[in-house]
């Protein structure tokens, strides 16, 4: 375990177990408590949100990021994702995602207030491929739960694009009076795959059009202004290597938006 980083065991009503990492700062909190940076698919992609962010927040004058409380929500075993659970929690289908962002707000929130104050008006949430696909339903789903949104390689041709069904019914609500923030991120190989190594997974790349569908939706999401948006293409990134990249765009996106004009080196 990390310094200053609490491993948890979380049991939801119902009897699912979780594992919730949380790093927690050394300096004292702000009167209004921490930032929290959310990542799913903790046991992947919480070691590294975590460095990017101590890194980051050593040099608050140059990169603009603060003290903050980064959690990473995982599941007991060893494998860095697990396939079953991560689809049951990350997906719209049947009322999955939905009862994640319940338990997230209800519950896993109150577990970290034990360990440190927090800012429920300064949460913020990052996932990764149907993780960042997750990232997009809480927007339009749950547009106040949190300020920042991070969807990296986000899988909207997930059951032929459904989210942009959700994604309409966002567009549709009273414009809110601060409009919430997004970042789309995606590694530039992502789309392209070799035909004649592995054709099989060149046409599933094709199909998923991982390029395409981020800068669509983030298209579609500026032009309607109701969102701040950022998209962020990492060239010469895959699916998996585009991670660290995305989550140190992630901390400098949901973390250094308050701390004021950057320094120099």
């Amino acid at each position: 375990m990390l310094p200053q980083t609490h491993g948890l065991a979380f049991v939801a009503p119902g009897g699912a177990e979780y594992r919730l990492l949380v790093g927690i700062p050394s300096v004292p909190a702000p009167a209004a408590g921490f930032p929290v940076l959310i990542v799913v698919d903790g046991d992947a992609l919480f070691p590294t949100a975590l460095s990017a962010a101590r890194l980051q927040g050593g040099r608050p004058e140059v990169t603009g990021v603060g003290p903050a409380v980064i959690l990473g929500i995982g599941y007991p075993g060893a494998a860095p994702f697990d396939a079953e659970r991560r689809r049951r929690d990350l997906l719209p289908a049947d009322g999955g995602a939905d009862r994640f962002l319940d338990l997230i707000e209800g519950g896993i929130l109150a577990q970290v207030e034990r360990f440190a104050p927090i800012d429920r008006a300064r949460l913020s949430l990052a996932g990764h491929s149907f993780g960042g696909l997750f990232s997009l339903y809480a927007l339009f789903a749950r547009p106040g739960l949190f300020r920042s949104y991070v969807a990296g390689s986000p899988s909207i041709w997930w059951e032929e694009r459904a989210i942009l069904k959700t994604r309409e019914r966002f567009l549709r609500l009273p414009v809110a009076a601060n409009a919430p923030r997004l970042l789309i991120a995606v590694g530039g190989d992502e789309q392209n795959g070799d035909e004649r190594r592995d054709p099989q997974r060149a046409a599933r790349l094709r199909m998923a059009r991982m390029l395409d569908n981020a800068a669509e939706m983030a298209g579609a999401l500026t032009a309607s202004g109701r969102v701040a948006c950022e998209h962020v293409v990492f060239a010469g990134e895959n699916h998996i290597s585009v991670l660290p990249a995305m989550l140190s765009r992630a901390v400098a996106f949901t973390l250094g938006e308050d701390i004021g004009q950057r320094g120099t080196p």
